[in-house]
């Protein structure tokens, strides 16, 4: 589902492109995610996305997501992650 991400302190918010809801569709921990694999899209995927995304599997409370992103964005998602304050656990595959 196409979305847009809103990094807001120690969360990120992601709110669905094609809705009138003016809250997030589901928020995400800094401390609760967990990314396990990175890849290409693949099959319908290609189509679907734009030509430099990739894809990230996490783990955000035990429930798999995947999130789709440019490498750009990918960049400044791994590093928002890793600027955890001191005492929080971050974990990038």
């Amino acid at each position: 589902v196409y979305g847009v991400a809103r990094y807001s302190g120690d969360r990120v918010d992601w709110f669905r492109v094609f809705s009138y809801a003016p809250r997030p569709r589901r928020g995400l921990e800094r401390s609760a995610i967990e990314v396990i694999a990175r890849r290409l899209p693949e099959g319908e995927e290609e189509l679907a996305l734009l030509s430099d995304s990739v894809v990230l599997g996490c783990l955000h409370r035990g429930t798999r997501l995947e999130l789709a992103m440019s490498e750009d964005a990918l960049t400044g998602f791994l590093a928002w992650l890793e600027a955890a304050p001191p005492g929080q656990r971050v974990n990038v595959a």
